[in-house]
């Protein structure tokens, strides 16, 4: 999984901590290779790639948000990795290009509406000196698109 620098530090976030419980749940050792450190920068992050694609290249990429996406399909594609031919690549966000997209982008559908409306609420008790620490969950799903492939031979 790549996340930008505010999901990961100081400690990983919920989702991220979710993503590596779930490996650990399933036998899969976590570490570093995982959640990788990145500086969160382009060129940041096309030094992590590349790194990452040097000797052992992952199968597959999750990916936090749709620029981040973007760039990462963009830049294998000039090292020679292929969406889904070489690496599978998912979105954990919705992005409205998306439907332009063939392949499909696998990805997370929500609506912003509620989390919008949450912060607007927030804000207003905020700004009334109220306390609002409520935590709410915006309904999710799934698109699983064409970026998904099988592993390639021999991985």
């Amino acid at each position: 999984m790549l996340a930008r620098e505010e999901r990961r530090k100081p400690s990983p976030g919920l989702m991220e901590r979710a993503f590596l419980n779930e490996l650990e749940t399933l036998g899969v050792a976590t570490g570093p290779y995982n959640l990788p450190d990145w500086d969160d920068t382009l060129e940041g992050l096309y030094d992590r790639l590349n790194s990452l694609f040097k000797h052992t290249p992952p199968t597959a990429l999750i990916l936090g948000e749709v620029p981040l996406f973007l760039a990462v399909e963009r830049h294998l594609a000039r090292l020679g990795f292929l969406t889904p031919e070489h690496v599978s690549l998912v979105c954990l966000d919705p992005g409205p290009a998306f439907k332009w997209f063939r392949p499909s982008v696998a990805h997370v559908a929500w609506d912003s509406r509620p989390m919008i409306n949450r912060i607007v609420k927030w804000a207003e008790n905020v700004a009334r000196g109220r306390d609002d620490r409520r935590q709410t969950f915006t309904k999710a799903q799934f698109i699983e698109g064409g970026t998904i492939g099988s592993v390639p031979l021999g991985r």
